[in-house]
């Protein structure tokens, strides 16, 4: 499904508040680590509550030391997050 995305983010003038690129990167990550949202708050130590307000975008934002957390319950570096397609500054607008 985020596949998808991509593509019509490439191919359209569409673009997106960061939360909700913040939003559909952990589901992807989700998705490709095989976890729920209850494991990764075991790993992360972020309460389930808030990683379903950030992927349900209830919220403007997240704070650096949560997503510092979830990138390591993710295992993955923080740049390894924000390195898609999702994240290219044409493709967000944070204007709303």
């Amino acid at each position: 499904m985020l596949e998808y995305l991509y593509l019509f983010l490439q191919r359209s003038k569409y673009s997106m508040q960061l939360s909700k690129a913040i939003s559909y990167r952990l589901s992807q990550l989700l998705a490709e680590k095989q976890l729920s949202s209850y494991q990764l708050s075991s790993k992360s130590a972020v309460p389930t509550s808030t990683i379903s307000n950030i992927i349900l975008c209830h919220g403007k934002s997240c704070t650096v030391a949560t997503i510092y957390d979830l990138c390591r319950g993710f295992n993955v570096k923080i740049g390894d997050l924000f390195s898609s397609a999702l994240f290219d500054f044409e493709n967000i607008d944070d204007n709303g």
